[in-house]
């Protein structure tokens, strides 16, 4: 737990780990406070605790459809949203979101203009690898292929 931390590890590779912090109920956003849903926690952080923390959210994941689909209300589900959003100059937003693989935030600052002087995303997939070369100390090089694995990346968003 104490490893995961410290290198930033969020997500089901954060409560495999031992620690149980979920986004949507650590600080909730959206109508995720309605829902009744239990955040899977493992203890040892290693191949086995990632794999059985993600099998428990695909059960906690069909919990929270259910009652979405249950409670739904009845009107428009579309919302106006403006083309462009200019905010004031100056201004800068950090919003997060609890994602399949931890953490997804997004910074951004104006200047005035319809572009952002500065945005920033902080994809979980690049963070929760560099924990990579630690779980796969002293392992062998199979084992680096499932560490690999059960992290779960997307390489993509890992390209930087």
């Amino acid at each position: 737990a104490e490893t995961a931390l410290a290198y930033g590890v969020t997500g089901p590779n954060l409560r495999a780990s031992g620690v149980p912090y979920d986004l949507r109920k650590a600080d909730p956003y959206g109508v995720y406070e309605h829902f009744d849903f239990e955040v899977p926690v493992a203890k040892h952080g290693d191949c086995l605790d990632r794999l059985t923390v993600r099998l428990a959210e695909i059960e906690q994941s069909g919990r929270i459809i259910d009652q979405a689909l249950r409670d739904i209300p009845g009107g428009e589900v579309q919302g106006k949203v403006p083309k462009i959003l200019k905010p004031p100059k100056g201004k800068e937003v950090y919003h997060r979101i609890e994602s399949s693989k931890g953490e997804l935030g997004f910074y951004l600052w104006s200047d005035g203009s319809e572009k952002p002087a500065r945005l920033h995303v902080r994809a979980p997939s690049f963070v929760n690898l560099m924990v990579l070369p630690v779980i796969s100390r002293g392992g062998k090089l199979q084992d680096v292929i499932a560490n690999i694995a059960t992290l779960d990346p997307v390489l993509g968003e890992s390209d930087r």
